[in-house]
């Protein structure tokens, strides 16, 4: 097509109707055409386009847009220029519809109105309650109307024309000095969440011409601040990276566009999660959006073209964290709203949070709230950890906000508190309880939501891991059931469960004995709605039912078989079946679950209660005494009554027959392995074995479990490798002396209950002794008390033993004290004690005990004689959980736990205070391992005790910087955080963030008047240079280019008075040699005087590189000047041959991703100490030092201080000496 194709598609928009556009017309040269559009309030805005190339229309050519009427909004201008890079290749109509689009997103969400932030609904929960949406924007929706009716002129669904543009090429074409400005401020946005503490990571894009970027901000966990039993229980590691992604499916969107648009139309989406590395591979993140509505697909093949290698690695492996679903949920249904709200009104999130729930349920904008309802936050910095604190809309000194930076604050705030929130509605949580993991709030609607949107814990995941903690929470809730003790029921999750049999239940008041109804004889049964008796032939597993009594069931349904002696113990003599087929009267089931027993005894069995579930029963009316055992007569159910209708004993009763018939632990784990090799297991496809409502109540079991619980000791009869396979790591944190009980790591309570316990030492410093600031005591109570305990705390809401010494949470240093109060009191359980633990359990618990680290203060407890009674609840800080199993066939005796075999010698226990040591069993002192604790506790009064100083962490310094050097950003030692003096930022990063020409001319314009180092003023004729060694590889010598590469970048862009080393790239020809000088030490260090009064002006020193690099270290010596040696009086860890004293250089301290950047600057730091002294030039002797001599003092360092030196074979060729 021409430019006469071009002049005729515009006279053809002017002659058809676009929705917004009117007066269509061609300009006098025919390269351009003007148009008006139109607002919602009828004002109309003059827009010109003109066409670059015409002769290459459509395809080749693109358009500048600009606004021909003075009176127009500067967000008009704005806005066009923001869509500019993205009009490569359309056509007139397109180029008019895309106008469109983009300026009614204006039009219906501004910053002067920012509550229209949504061109469709702002819906409750992300996508429910359809009924309760409010329409934003220019007349809303007509009642009825399907959402999808507006995406066609207001979204730029993948399905659209412009989506299609936007995927098939990765780039635009636009002007230079557009093209500058554009990357001027995605780097000024990328350096800003860089010099805020987070790691910046280009996966893909992120170029001023691109259209389709991902990129990655990132925080170590160690840095959030949280306690070590959040990080365990949300199962974390403390060298992980929060990773939050952000995908850009068009031009890059920055803060102003944020606040300019219709939320709507902004092409950007968030996915967060964690990764080993900063930085997690392409193919990950893309996985990632791959639901996502924007699309990706494009950006591997992209990456390949422009010869970028997109292989993952395991270390880079992107997976999603615990509560990603509803975090990616707030991020992408809400944060862009909250932020256009809070930025308008001045709110904060919290603020901007209650004006959103708000507005949505408004019909009308006119009824909004005055903004002076929502200012008031409910939480102060002061209370967040220092990375939550840092606000950038608050610190910022100028308007240019980065937005990747906001959403990552916003993000990391949301995830430190994510337990006071609720999963699904993301309201602020109403109970008292402190959770140490998120759940949701008290609205039934989101507990529904929780589970069917799968937001809660994997269950599978947790039976593959924590098959024995989830043995335990499954028996503490039987147990509770059993005893009727629960205090809340999984109601609100759509339960559908079997018709209660009336006879089953037994009524019963606590205290007094419970007597069993007579049983309904085996004739002349009462009928009751929705119970049938039937003949249940065992061996077929087949119903026949009475002619007159068909069932309502299909295929597929489950239904609940009991026997009429049932009501001795609810729950026991039921059985669940799934209907195989049905063609009345007969009803043939499955339950691969259950097996026939054709022997003398009869019956159906479940393996797993080893006989004690006989399904016995009256003999069928139908059957002859020969083969009565094998038809009997019972009562049949079918699934279709909600659990939530039923009664509070009906509730206890079906839940114990869901249990007792869900499979075993044993069969769980069988399942999942069996299955893995087919894909993801899932047990919603184990269809024939758990039906719905038993897997509906195992997750509530599981994801209402608030506190952290980790095995660290095996159970009687658990294989050797089994406990070595799942927790091999934690063995060496058990308890001593407690020989026959299993041992679990417990805690409880928010992510900072820690921290709220170190408030409580500290706040009672200088009253409570430092060497002994805590002591240990035993908590006791009845197995069925557990399932609550777990919950909702350590409490003393109720009283279940009496209170005669006062009111507090009762302890006692003697275990068999408190032991006494964890047997059930007489008449608590209402049925037959047959079974009071859940049958498929492999630890058949029948006790269990906690203990706790109180603060040592008894002279202010409740009552300290002969019981500790602590009325404050952060005083306490739960630390272990034993139980004691009942019987296992094949075990060894009760009371002697078998030991895993470990090296004892290696465990450190806490020295306990001399008057308030805590017994075990026989009464001795119990070892409590100092591994088991946090690691920012102590209890060394020689390390500082518990009042040693917090280490900083990264927004600890609340001092603004307004300038700050990219060699502090990369690296220097931040905030102290020792991990990132081996900053392992990729190459493209660092490039991303380092403006050539700025940073150059800014290296050096200040270099001359702040140090005497002058560039280039080694002669290098008076070291002999090595030839490229004989072991040297292209993979190798491509790998060290590329470290040098990466040192220069930093050192072209770095004042060399703030760097403090250089390299001469220019001289390098050996890439297995490098000459480095070491320069600009602080004036204070008598080093830097004495070099000065010998003006010399740098450290010359020679690294070298070995075969084995970089999984051995390289080896780094100083060539000249000499140095005082240690013996002398000397330091800076320069050996008396000058080598480096140092463990890094070595095998021993050597890491395979320490990058030489770090190792130059670690090097300088050891050169600079002064500890234990400084170091000092000699005065003997001006020769440099010789290779031969460095080698031998590095091998006498190393076997003085037991490290394990290099191979030093690859260093001995060549001298570097005066030649």
């Amino acid at each position: 097509m021409t430019r006469k194709a071009f002049i005729a598609d515009v006279a053809a928009a002017s002659n058809i109707t676009i929705v917004g556009i009117e007066g269509v017309q061609i300009g006098d040269e025919g390269e351009d055409f003007i148009f008006a559009f139109t607002t919602g309030s009828g004002d109309s805005v003059v827009i010109r386009a003109l066409a670059t190339d015409t002769s290459a229309y459509p395809k080749g050519n693109t358009y500048f847009l600009g606004v021909d009427s003075i009176s127009a909004p500067p967000a008009f201008e704005r806005e066009l220029q923001s869509i500019q890079g993205s009009l490569l290749g359309l056509t007139v109509q397109d180029l008019l519809a895309k106008t469109v689009a983009t300026l009614r997103s204006l039009a219906t969400g501004s910053e002067e109105d920012p509550l229209c932030v949504d061109d469709d609904d702002v819906i409750m929960g992300g996508s429910f309650q359809d009924d309760h949406a409010v329409h934003h924007g220019y007349g809303g929706q007509e009642d009825g109307q399907d959402d999808d009716d507006e995406d066609d002129d207001n979204d730029w669904s993948p399905g659209s024309p412009f989506s299609d543009m936007f995927m098939s090429s990765s780039k635009v074409t636009l002007d230079p000095s557009i093209l500058r400005a554009i990357q001027a401020r995605m780097r000024q946005d990328a350096t800003r969440a860089k010099l805020a503490g987070f790691r910046v990571g280009i996966l893909a894009g992120m170029r001023a011409d691109s259209t389709d970027s991902i990129l990655s901000i990132s925080i170590k966990v160690a840095h959030l601040g949280l306690s070590e039993q959040a990080i365990e229980a949300w199962d974390l590691e403390p060298h992980q990276y929060i990773v939050l992604l952000i995908h850009y499916a068009g031009p890059y969107v920055t803060f102003q566009k944020v606040m300019d648009t219709g939320v709507r139309q902004l092409q950007i989406e968030f996915r967060i999660g964690v990764s080993n590395h900063y930085k997690p591979c392409l193919s990950d993140a893309v996985a990632a959006f791959s639901t996502s509505r924007l699309q990706t697909s494009d950006i591997l093949s992209n990456r390949a073209e422009v010869g970028e290698n997109p292989e993952e690695t395991d270390d880079r492996k992107f997976h999603a964290l615990f509560i990603s679903s509803p975090m990616n949920q707030l991020l992408n249904d809400r944060f862009l709203s909250l932020l256009k709200i809070r930025k308008s009104d001045g709110l904060g999130w919290e603020g901007a949070k209650r004006a959103y729930n708000m507005y949505q349920s408004r019909a009308t904008m006119s009824s909004r709230e005055p903004v002076d309802t929502f200012i008031t936050e409910d939480i102060t910095k002061e209370d967040l950890p220092p990375i939550a604190s840092i606000d950038h809309l608050e610190d910022s000194e100028d308007e240019n906000y980065s937005l990747p930076l906001i959403a990552m604050q916003f993000a990391l705030r949301y995830l430190i508190r994510c337990t006071e929130f609720c999963l699904v509605c993301h309201s602020k949580t109403e109970d008292s309880f402190e959770a140490l993991k998120p759940y949701v709030c008290s609205n039934p609607l989101c507990l529904y939501q929780y589970m069917a949107l799968g937001f809660g814990p994997s269950i599978e995941h947790s039976v593959a891991t924590q098959p024995y903690v989830v043995d335990l929470l499954v028996s503490f809730a039987y147990a509770s059931a059993h005893a009727r003790s629960m205090r809340k029921y999984p109601t609100g999750m759509g339960l559908v469960v079997a018709q209660p049999v009336p006879n089953a239940i037994v009524q019963f008041t606590a205290g007094a004995p419970s007597t069993s109804p007579p049983k309904i004889p085996p004739s002349g049964e009462t009928k009751v709605l929705g119970i049938h008796v039937v003949d249940f032939i065992l061996a077929k597993k087949e119903i026949v039912l009475d002619a007159e009594d068909p069932c309502d069931v299909v295929v597929g349904d489950w239904v609940e078989v009991t026997t009429q002696d049932a009501s001795q113990d609810p729950g026991r003599n039921v059985f669940h079946f799934r209907v195989a087929s049905y063609t009345h009267p007969h009803m043939h089931l499955i339950n691969p679950g259950l097996e026939y027993d054709n022997t003398s005894s009869g019956g159906l069995v479940m393996p797993q209660v080893m006989q004690e579930n006989n399904l016995g029963g009256v003999p069928s009316r139908n059957s002859t005494a020969a083969s009565s055992k094998d038809r009997i007569r019972v009562k049949l159910a079918v699934f279709k009554m909600k659990f939530d209708d039923l009664t509070v004993q009906q509730k206890d009763a079906t839940m114990l027959s869901l249990l007792r018939n869900m499979p075993s632990i044993n069969d769980m784990k069988a399942y999942l392995q069996a299955t893995k090799a087919s894909g993801e297991p899932s047990f919603r496809n184990w269809t024939d074995r758990m039906c719905p409502a038993a897997l509906g109540l195992l997750r509530w079991i599981v994801a209402s479990n608030l506190s952290c619980i980790v095995q660290v000791d095996r159970y009687p009869g658990q294989p050797e490798a089994d406990v070595l396979s799942n927790n091999a790591s934690r063995l060496g944190q058990k308890v001593t002396n407690l020989d026959g009980w299993v041992q679990f790591r417990f805690a409880q309570g928010a992510p900072d209950k820690e921290q709220k316990f170190h408030k409580a030492l500290s706040l009672k410093k200088g009253s409570i002794s430092e060497e002994f600031p805590t002591l240990f005591a035993w908590h006791g109570s009845a197995v069925h008390n557990w399932h609550s305990i777990i919950r909702s705390g350590l409490d003393f809401n109720q009283i279940a033993n009496g209170r005669a010494f006062g009111n507090g949470c009762y302890h006692s240093s003697h275990f068999q004290t408190s032991l006494g109060y964890c047997n059930s009191r007489s008449g608590v359980f209402p049925y037959d004690t047959g079974l009071r633990y859940w049958p498929g359990s492999n630890l058949k618990i029948v006790q269990a005990i906690c203990l706790n680290e109180i603060v040592n203060a008894p002279q202010e407890f409740t009552s300290n004689n002969p019981h500790l009674v602590v009325q404050h609840v952060d005083w306490i800080q739960c630390r272990y959980l034993f139980v004691l199993c009942g019987e296992v066939p094949g075990a060894a005796a009760r009371g002697n736990v078998p030991n895993v075999p470990i090296d004892s010698k290696s465990i450190q226990y806490i020295k306990q205070d001399p008057t308030r040591r805590v017994t075990g069993v026989n009464g001795h002192v119990l070892g409590i391992p100092r591994s088991a604790f946090p690691p920012s506790r102590t209890f060394s009064v020689e390390n500082g005790g518990i009042w040693a100083k917090k280490p900083d962490l990264p927004g600890n310094k609340k001092k603004k910087q307004k300038h700050r050097s990219l060699t502090n950003i990369f690296f220097k030692n931040r905030a102290g955080d020792d991990m990132d003096l081996t900053d392992d930022s990729d190459l493209e990063d660092i490039n991303f963030l380092i403006d050539d020409e700025e940073s150059h001319s800014k290296a050096k314009a200040n270099a001359g008047p702040q140090t005497d180092f002058v560039p280039g003023s080694l002669d290098r004729s008076t070291i002999t240079l090595l030839g490229p060694p004989s072991y040297a590889t292209s993979a190798a010598t491509n790998m060290l280019a590329r470290d040098l590469q990466v040192l220069l970048k930093v050192q072209s862009a770095t004042p060399l008075h703030e760097l403090g080393w250089y390299i001469d790239g220019d001289t390098i020809d050996n890439m297995y040699q490098w000459i480095v000088e070491l320069h600009s030490f602080d004036p204070k260090l008598p080093l830097a005087k004495e070099m000065k009064d010998a003006k010399i002006s740098s450290i010359v020193m020679e690294m070298r590189f070995g075969k084995n690099y970089p999984m051995s270290p390289p080896f780094v010596r100083v060539i000249r000047p000499r140095f005082l040696p240690f013996m002398a009086g000397g330091g800076g860890h320069v050996t008396a041959g000058g080598a480096l004293c140092m463990e890094l250089l070595t095998n021993s301290g050597w890491s395979a991703v320490s990058s030489i950047e770090s190792v130059l600057l670690q090097v300088r730091m050891a050169i600079s100490s002064t500890d234990p002294k400084p170091a000092r030039l000699s005065r003997e002797g001006r020769q440099d030092y010789g290779v031969g001599e460095a080698i031998e003092a590095y091998l006498r360092a190393c076997r003085a201080h037991g490290w394990e030196a290099s191979n030093m074979d690859d260093f001995k060729g060549g001298v570097a000496s005066i030649s």
